[in-house]
């Protein structure tokens, strides 16, 4: 396994034994709670489009074409779990490449079927178990939107695509491409990465993992801002 030279740094900081790691369970229902910014007046939707696609103002017609991964004019169940952020088995610190490795959540597969299905009920009128395109426009000029599960913003892609897509792009790609210049979002997620690949390999190896990252023995100038 290779290191960067910036977790070695750290590591002669705070070394294994003050951030160790937990293989997380699958969370309760009752603790996803992630509320809806006030700025978005409660529309979730909104909320999605300027946070995962920075789109103030998204007609109905585009906000169906930007999750139709298949370009069918449907959505399929997979298209649902994406725009929500739940296509895949875990949710690694926060989803969007910062955050703690302690808050990794597993993601069940009760937790996948509640959203589809009540986004299906909500809009599949002809139960044929995909959303086209029609049913969706008259969802939405009735006034109905995407609901709210309590999830977050929904992070469509993996941790290391979303810290790309929301910081790396942002303030490295064109000056800064080897991330010489570090920000404590670097060094946040930079944490995470490797944490997270030091959990996979001991799985892999059999090893037991039981106790959990303390970033609060992290200085706050490391960690980003909240």
């Amino acid at each position: 396994m290779r290191y960067s030279t910036l977790f070695l740094t750290l590591l002669t900081v705070y070394p294994l034994g003050s951030l160790s790691i937990e293989l997380q369970g699958v969370n309760r229902e009752s603790e996803y709670k992630e509320p809806i910014p006030q700025e978005f007046d409660g529309s979730w939707q909104r909320w999605h489009m300027k946070v995962e696609h920075d789109l103030d103002d998204a007609d109905p017609e585009a906000v169906f074409k930007l999750h139709d991964t298949r370009n069918a004019n449907r959505l399929c169940a997979y298209d649902i779990l994406r725009m929500y952020g739940l296509a895949r088995d875990e949710v690694v610190g926060e989803g969007n490449g910062m955050g703690s490795h302690d808050n990794t959540e597993i993601i069940g597969r009760q937790l996948k079927e509640k959203v589809v299905n009540k986004v299906m009920d909500l809009i599949d009128t002809n139960n044929d178990g995909e959303i086209s395109l029609d049913e969706w426009k008259r969802y939405s000029s009735e006034g109905g939107e995407f609901p709210d599960f309590g999830l977050g913003s929904g992070h469509e892609y993996d941790f290391e695509d979303e810290y790309e897509k929301h910081h790396w792009i942002k303030y490295h790609s064109q000056n800064d491409p080897d991330v010489n210049v570090q920000h404590a979002e670097d060094v946040e997620h930079e944490l995470l990465h490797h944490f997270h690949e030091i959990e996979h390999e001991q799985i892999k190896k059999g090893e037991v993992v039981n106790s959990p990252i303390l970033l609060d023995h992290v200085p706050a100038k490391f960690l980003a801002r909240q």
